[in-house]
């Protein structure tokens, strides 16, 4: 026999060991045939049945979804789907991790009563047909509208009860995402609506004032930095290309956080050069759904005014429409800390998503009545 055969066997004999719960303890079942890769346990959660599942995303990518309801909850429910950060790092919840992020993640799952879709990114988990350090920003757009049509075909989901959470840099995927459908709503956490290149710039600056340059120092750097982006974001050009024609900028991209040899923060340049070519500030001023921004105030990932921006552009639409919140002491994490410099450290802070989810939760709950 197959190898595939044996291996859906075992997923069947596995999905049927996790079903056998008891009624406090909900169900978590793996539906398809897509190979579990991890070596760990699929998602757990009290009172929640949870669906490992699969989403064709065509040229042979074939992405993992993970689906929750509320357990005992029947008809078509409310729907949110989690549109995640820009690393290529899990969306998946084990037991251990503890960090802000998933803490927030089980709380929405959890406590928010809808049903709930995450999907690994390209290569990441059980994920499989391209590798996330090739995943461009267009073909992960492509995956994240893909997954909206996915939930809202699901048979158990309300169509016309279906949120986007987008956070990080699912922040600028959401309102993309959402053109052309009807949504109730899309929050975002951490994440703006300037341009690719502002935003790069304004990081760059931000980290070297934290790390506590000299003021001379900066501003010697950023007249390089400002050079080097324009050239490698707007225009296009590899860091080699760059440093050819321009031997004075040719240890800017050691010096950006995040650049390690040809990847930046773990993806290709051409992600980073195709998000500089989206208009996400013009993609907010055409949504037509409530909207909830959020941000930590020490969030030095991002911008609190291109947050802000965010809720500008959709109530210059309709006003009133979407809301902008400040969370205090939090930083990108969900983690709290005493000032910015502890947060640029990651220094004595604690993780608790507690406040943010105060604001997040309630939203959530009323904007999918």
């Amino acid at each position: 026999m197959s190898k595939s055969f044996h291996w859906r066997r075992w997923c069947a004999f596995v999905a049927a060991i996790v079903a056998v719960t008891s009624p406090s303890v909900a169900a978590t079942r793996i539906e398809g045939d897509l190979p579990r890769k991890v070596q760990r346990a699929p998602d757990e959660f009290p009172g929640i049945d949870t669906v490992y599942g699969e989403l064709a995303a065509g040229s042979g990518v074939r992405l993992r979804t993970i689906m929750t309801r509320p357990q005992g909850a029947t008809g078509r429910l409310p729907a949110i789907l989690f549109v995640q950060w820009l690393s290529c790092s899990t969306i998946e919840l084990p037991p251990a991790a503890q960090d802000g992020w998933s803490q927030m993640l089980r709380r929405v799952i959890t406590d928010s009563g809808a049903m709930v879709l995450r999907v690994e990114k390209a290569g990441v988990g059980d994920s499989v047909g391209l590798d996330c350090s090739a995943l461009d920003y267009e073909t992960e757009l492509a995956h994240h509208r893909a997954a909206f049509a996915k939930l809202r075909s699901m048979p158990g989901v309300d169509p016309d009860r279906i949120a986007i959470y987008g956070a990080s840099m699912g922040a600028t995927y959401a309102p993309l995402i959402a053109q052309g459908q009807s949504v109730r709503g899309i929050a975002v956490w951490g994440g703006g609506a300037r341009t690719w290149y502002e935003r790069m710039l304004a990081f760059d600056r931000r980290a070297m004032e934290l790390s506590g340059r000299k003021p001379d120092e900066i501003r010697a750097a950023m007249m390089q930095h400002v050079r080097f982006h324009l050239d490698y974001l707007d225009r296009g050009m590899t860091p080699a290309a760059i440093a050819q024609r321009d031997p004075s900028l040719a240890d800017v991209w050691s010096q950006i956080v995040g650049a390690k040899g040809d990847l930046h923060y773990g993806r290709p340049l051409a992600f980073h050069q195709q998000a500089q070519r989206r208009n996400w500030a013009g993609a907010w001023g055409e949504v037509d759904a409530p909207v909830l921004a959020l941000i930590g105030e020490y969030d030095w990932f991002e911008e609190q005014r291109s947050a802000e921006a965010i809720a500008l552009m959709v109530n210059r639409r309709k006003a009133g429409a979407a809301q902008f919140r400040v969370i205090p002491k939090m930083d990108h994490h969900f983690a709290i800390y005493a000032d910015p410099e502890a947060a640029f450290a990651e220094r004595d802070g604690r993780n608790d998503p507690g406040p943010a989810l105060e604001v997040l939760m309630p939203w959530l709950q009323r904007i999918l009545q």
